[in-house]
């Protein structure tokens, strides 16, 4: 499905309200809002109703030779839980800035921003922005969080954050180099600064973190996620920690 221009239009736009996100998005998908439970938090996303059976479906009908663009932004990770579990419990320092990158329905940004960190959550694409902006608005969090456009291998952004999150942002080794770089340049100084990766065991990315080493102390955990089916499946979280910090 090609992306419609509107989306990013109204994902970004202040005057767009939440009915209004609700009209485009559903003129392009089947939509409905979920509830999210982080222990004592919840979260209102905006999802694809039934993903998988829209995602046979889109592979059903399309025509044949067609590419198909499957909506990935749109499939909550199982790594995505442990990360935004570990988000909802930290505290923001005042004036607190947190950094989404590769949000997709952009769990870990709302959590950040209901605990109270000032957070831009990201994404490249158009559809995921628009589900991200109608979260934040469900949720109340409009005064905390926005959404905005990321390109990891073009970035033009002139803010730091305390916080950096990604949720199975290595899953591209082409994105490695760039966000190392990214991250050395847009996590502050401040102490408490610090970078949260969370991913499939089997997506780990050693080349990644060996470059990523030279600024960033990185410390290692592993978790157990359920998948979709209902199946374990061991998650890597990262939090890094500027040398100069440690």
């Amino acid at each position: 499905m090609t992306p419609d221009p509107r989306m990013l239009e109204a994902a970004l736009s202040p005057a767009t309200t939440l009915d209004d996100i609700m009209a485009l998005a559903g003129s392009r998908y089947p939509v409905a809002f979920e509830t999210v439970s982080l222990g004592q938090m919840d979260i209102e996303l905006l999802q694809i109703a039934d993903l998988s059976e829209y995602i046979d479906r889109l592979v059903e009908t399309a025509p044949a030779g067609q590419k198909i663009s499957l909506p990935f932004w749109a499939k909550l990770w199982p790594a995505s839980f442990p990360l935004a579990m570990l988000i909802s419990r930290l505290t923001p320092a005042p004036g607190g800035r947190m950094l989404e990158l590769g949000a997709g329905l952009g769990l870990c940004g709302l959590a950040a921003a209901k605990r109270g960190f000032s957070a831009l959550i990201t994404d490249i694409e158009p559809e995921a922005l628009l589900f991200i902006r109608a979260a934040i608005l469900k949720n109340g969090l409009d005064a905390q969080a926005r959404p905005g456009v990321l390109d990891m291998t073009a970035p033009v952004l002139d803010e730091t954050f305390d916080v950096i999150a990604g949720s199975e942002a290595l899953y591209m080794p082409q994105l490695h180099e760039p966000l190392a770089d990214f991250l050395g340049g847009h996590a502050t100084t401040a102490p408490e600064a610090q970078v949260l990766l969370s991913c499939d065991q089997c997506r780990e990315a050693a080349p990644f973190f060996a470059r990523a080493s030279r600024d960033f102390l990185i410390q290692r955990t592993q978790s157990t996620c359920r998948s979709d089916g209902g199946e374990s499946q061991t998650c890597v979280l990262y939090r890094m920690r500027r040398r100069t910090n440690a």
